[in-house]
């Protein structure tokens, strides 16, 4: 048994290849009723993501909570083949509550659990180790290692559980590191352009269907409904949705158009009302007007697309032969967008100073040139760990002495530094100040930390001196 397994080990390293991918939950679109997932990386050909959470979709709430009793999943469909090595989660939590569990499963498997986590605080080593308030502005990676003998067969659900106990956790960004044989795509968007009036469409364009915020798309199958819905769009310049129905035209032998979706599947019609994939008539007539393009079946009998939102009922793209309802305008594909490169990150300081047992850390809030960059993960180091080291932002303080703290973006774009100098407290009490005067908390003496409670000392180990 041992040597089936280290030959399939060994035969997994030999052909997959591993990639990364990260989705960042960046807001809630309040009129699609739905989260904006910006992703950037290498995902699977195909593959599609979806978010949902019990709290943050609520009106008011921070799009990205998960307080307790409360739970958030994320979703992954097409990574079916793909074996799971990591995932790493960009998160935070309030000042001093928030807890939470951790599973990722393979739902084809009647939810085989792939890795779990007991629900703990944010500050327990099993999380981060510490806590890290929202309010400092600053999101810190854990990394969970998921050590998988197997590839997935179904869909990913990666879901946090808020705890029992009060306080949230905020989710800003998973990022999957995965290996593979599949063919892999870049998941950013893609920029799409309105034809214009009197425009013209060519063999090989690649174009959707838009009106009133909405794109045309399927998503509980059209062998049941007949018809494309209507998915809501946040920009056409950024088209990320995974259901909007992308449509490759080519000509039939008779010269009209023949509309096939990214699935291979072509665009017909049987009736009025009544669109199908690959059966029915399947060339249209396409004429670009000023409301709209007339997208007609060549059986003039089952009448031409329009966008209609009936009371009551859902938005949807459908084949009618009213001439009174919405037409569609048809946009076309121009690029798939590229990464933003950062340009610059600006730290709040050059060079600081700070007393040594006044305070034990310092948090360091960077901005980021453009605002629009894509990846705005960071790398931090310091020179000299024994005075100082940095994790997230976040400063630990060891010693006196001077550290220098780098940064850099991971796309490679922009770094910056800050020199430190870890000195003395100058407030400290002389151990021959009057006793009256003394006050518990912490102070240096002769470069030890001395913690004062009740007139009484002890050491950092909580030795009495």
């Amino acid at each position: 048994m041992l040597s089936i397994l280290l030959c399939f080990l060994c035969g997994a390293a030999l052909w997959a290849e591993d990639y990364e991918v990260t989705y960042q939950i960046s807001g809630y679109n309040t009129s699609a009723d739905d989260f904006i997932i910006d992703s950037y990386g290498e995902k699977p050909y195909g593959s599609r993501v979806y978010f949902e959470s019990e709290y943050g979709s609520t009106v008011g709430n921070r799009f990205n909570q998960i307080p307790r009793n409360k739970e958030a999943k994320l979703w992954l469909e097409g990574y079916d083949g793909c074996v799971i090595r990591s995932v790493v989660l960009s998160m935070c939590s309030n000042n001093k509550a928030g807890s939470c569990a951790l599973i990722v499963s393979d739902e084809k498997e009647g939810d085989a659990i792939l890795y779990t986590q007991r629900t703990c605080e944010f500050a327990s080593d099993e999380w981060y180790g510490s806590w890290v308030s929202k309010d400092l502005g600053v999101y810190v990676d854990i990394k969970k290692d998921m050590q998988m003998l197997r590839p997935v067969e179904g869909m990913i659900c990666v879901n946090l559980k808020g705890g029992t106990k009060e306080g949230s956790v905020y989710l800003n960004s998973i990022t999957i590191h995965y290996s593979t044989q599949k063919k892999i795509e870049s998941p950013l968007g893609y920029l799409f352009e309105k034809v214009e009036p009197k425009g013209s469409l060519e063999v090989g364009d690649v174009i959707m269907f838009y009106r009133s915020g909405d794109a045309a798309g399927d998503i509980d199958g059209m062998e049941t409904s007949h018809y494309l819905d209507a998915i809501g769009i946040t920009a056409t310049g950024n088209v990320v949705e995974s259901d909007v129905e992308f449509f490759t035209l080519s000509k039939s032998e008779d010269n009209h158009w023949v509309l096939t979706d990214q699935y291979d599947r072509v665009l017909g019609a049987t009736k009025a009302q009544s669109l199908e994939w690959d059966k029915g008539v399947t060339t249209w007539d396409i004429e670009l007007g000023y409301n709209g393009a007339i997208v007609s079946s060549t059986n003039e009998k089952y009448g031409s697309l329009r966008y209609n939102v009936p009371s009551g009922g859902y938005p949807r793209f459908w084949n009618y032969t009213s001439k009174s309802l919405t037409l569609p305008y048809i946009y076309r594909k121009v690029k798939q967008n590229e990464p933003v490169v950062c340009k610059s990150v600006t730290l709040p300081w050059e060079e600081r100073t700070v007393e040594f047992g006044v305070q034990d850390t310092v948090v360091i809030k960077t901005s980021i040139q453009p605002a629009k960059a894509t990846d705005k993960r960071l790398l931090w180091k310091s020179d000299n760990e024994k005075v100082a080291s940095v994790k997230n932002g976040i400063v630990t303080l060891h010693s006196l002495g001077d550290a220098v703290i780098f940064v850099s973006t991971r796309d490679g774009g922009a770094s910056a530094q800050m020199l430190l100098h870890v000195v003395e407290a100058s407030a400290i009490e002389d151990s021959k100040a009057n006793a009256s005067a003394k006050r518990d908390g912490k102070f240096l003496r002769n470069r030890s930390v001395v913690i004062r409670k009740s007139d009484k000392e002890y050491t950092i180990g909580g030795v009495r001196r």
